[in-house]
């Protein structure tokens, strides 16, 4: 299940969860619960409150990555996958170029005068289409001086 799904599942599994107990601890005729009614609303919402904070912390365990240890394609977990670094971000570009234009789309690029360690994209997704005269030029990762890095496409 993709990320934005499962954190949507989650989100409704606490909304969920709050009205289904705050509705539960309202009707509910246990003779335990105090007869005035703001007093049954106070503890209504409480149980609901407490209910749902359980159900969301599961929940976002869930559906975070802390939950996965990687799945293969049937949603069984298997071993430990490599997975690119989090700080590593992932570009995705689109241009469309007519008549005399340039277009130039760079992912990953170093200058020669960078100090720092090399901050690649974990994935690059380059997408362009020219008409007539028009010129576009992609580079997935260069140093700035010696051309692509090696495992650039």
């Amino acid at each position: 299940m993709q990320r934005a799904r499962r954190w949507a599942v989650a989100v409704f599994a606490g909304a969920g969860s709050f009205v289904v107990c705050l509705w539960s601890a309202r009707a509910a005729p246990f003779g335990f619960l105090p007869t005035a009614e703001a007093d049954r609303w106070l503890v209504a919402t409480t149980f609901a409150t407490t209910v749902t904070t359980l159900v969301g912390a599961a929940a976002a365990w869930w559906a975070g990555d802390r939950g996965r240890s990687g799945t293969d394609p049937t949603g069984n977990r298997s071993p430990q996958t490599s997975r690119p670094p989090r700080s590593a971000p992932r570009v995705r570009q689109s241009a469309t170029a007519s008549d005399t234009a340039r277009v130039t789309q760079i992912a990953g690029h170093r200058s020669a005068g960078h100090a720092g360690p090399e901050e690649r994209p974990a994935t690059v997704t380059q997408r362009a289409t020219a008409s007539g005269r028009a010129g576009i030029t992609q580079v997935g990762g260069s140093d700035g001086t010696t051309g692509p890095v090696r495992g650039d496409r």
